[in-house]
Formats: C-alpha cells, structure tokens, sequence
C-alpha cells in the first residue's frame, strides 16, 4: 500500500503523460536543469557543453543546427523560453518535467550503486538508460525500498525528496583555507573524473582540508587522508563541501 506522501509525488508526476516528450527533449530538460542547479546562466554555448556530458549511448546530436532545432521545437511546446539576454529558461510545465526526469535518474543512481554495488565511474551511463525506462510506480516502490533517500551517490538533490541545503555549502574554490571540511557533492558527467575523486576519496562524507588556491596558476590543492592532491580550477568548481556531514544516509555507504 502507497504511503501518502508517494501518492501525491505520483499526483505530481503524473503530468508528464500529458507530454509526447521524446528521449532527446527529457535529455535536453534534464541538461538544462543541471546547468541550472550549479547556478550557471544557460547560454546556447553553456547548454552545448554539458549536452556533450551526456553518455555517448544517448545518441543525441550537438551540432548547432540540432540545437537550434530542438530548442525551437521545446519552445514551441510551451517547455522553455528565452528572457532578453537570450538565456535559456525553463517554464514551470518545463521545470516541472525536468524534475521527474532528475528525480528518476538520481533514484536509479542511488539503486544502482546501493543495490548492485556498481563503481561510481559507470553509474552515470547506467540512470542515463533507466530514467527513460522508470515508470512513475517503480519510481515510487524504489524510493520506498531505498527509505526514501533524499541525496543520490553524488550527493546531488533528489528533487522532492525533502532536501535541504546546507548554510555552510560552499564550493573549493571558495572555501577557506586550512579548514577541515567534508565534501557533500561531487560532479557524476565525466566518467574519468570521477575514477579519479573515488581513488582519491574525495567523495560524499570524506573530510578534506583545502591547502591552497592558485588561481594564477589555474590549480587548486587540497589534502585528505594525509595525501596531497592537486584538482583543475574548473573541477574545483564542481566538488561542493559543507562544515559537517549532513549526508549519514549515502556518506557510510560509499566512504572507504
């Protein structure tokens, strides 16, 4: 028997069958969200970068006439516009259906990694098949049989799952320094970095100190486990850290 609370996330969900959306159009809003979360304007140019994050099995095609195309098309279907700086937004049916995509490929995440035991370096390209393929009731029998996980492995957001975040979220970059921290967030689109984060421990609950922040030099260093390593400026950028560990649920799964 559903609880209440699954009910009214089915209530919510359930107007994405009013939508013919198409597997490039879900991967669209869901890229569109993402640059969107990190706070980021959604240029055409911002947009083109993280539709190349997506998983090559995808199949989705990144030409600027594609681009275009499909934008138009979105915005046609009443699923984004355009503000006067030409920055692409989504409108609320859009962020909407946005958030039911997000929250299927976190949940399958979250499922993939607790359940199977899947390395974080394949998990991506894994919830990149499955979120097409969750249908709203599974969706919920998984929440409920993960005890309703509010963070998936990367300790990003499960949208409607009650997350808060946290007032000291800050990102390396701008964290101070020679200050134990612990890391809450860690970028999933790039199969490569995150082989590196899990050698390194920099995921989800592990405790880290930033040492320095060249930006001259376009590197940032930081310690954990008394092990020196050097990150990019950029992937600094992406790795977010807050005082304490709010994130128990997901940190004693995958902390090594």
């Amino acid at each position: 028997m559903k609880s209440k609370s699954s009910k009214q996330i089915l209530t919510k969900l359930s107007s994405k069958k009013d939508f013919n959306l198409t597997q490039a159009m879900e991967n669209y809003l869901l890229s569109i969200y993402v640059v969107m979360e990190r706070f980021q304007r959604v240029s055409n140019s911002e947009l083109v970068d993280q539709l190349r994050r997506v998983p090559e099995s995808e199949n989705l095609g990144t030409s600027l006439p594609s681009v275009s195309g499909m934008l138009k098309r979105m915005e046609k279907e009443g699923l984004i516009y355009s503000n006067e700086n030409r920055d692409i937004l989504l409108s609320d049916i859009g962020n909407k259906l946005a958030e039911s995509l997000i929250r299927k490929h976190r949940i399958a995440s979250r499922m993939i990694v607790d359940l199977l035991g899947v390395d974080l370096d394949r998990v991506n390209a894994e919830s990149h098949m499955l979120e097409h393929a969750l249908s709203d009731e599974l969706e919920i029998d998984i929440i409920s049989k993960l005890n309703n996980p509010k963070i998936d492995p990367f300790g990003q957001p499960i949208p409607g799952s009650g997350y808060k975040v946290p007032k000291s979220l800050v990102t390396i970059n701008c964290a101070s320094l020679n200050t134990l921290m612990v890391v809450h967030r860690i970028p999933e689109d790039d199969s490569d970095l995150v082989k590196f984060l899990s050698n390194n421990n920099i995921l989800p609950g592990s405790q880290i100190t930033v040492k320095e922040i060249a930006e001259y030099r376009g590197v940032v260093t930081v310690e954990v486990k008394d092990k020196i390593i050097t990150l990019g400026l950029d992937v600094s950028k992406l790795i977010y850290l807050c005082e304490k560990c709010i994130c128990g649920e997901i940190c004693l799964k995958i902390k090594k």
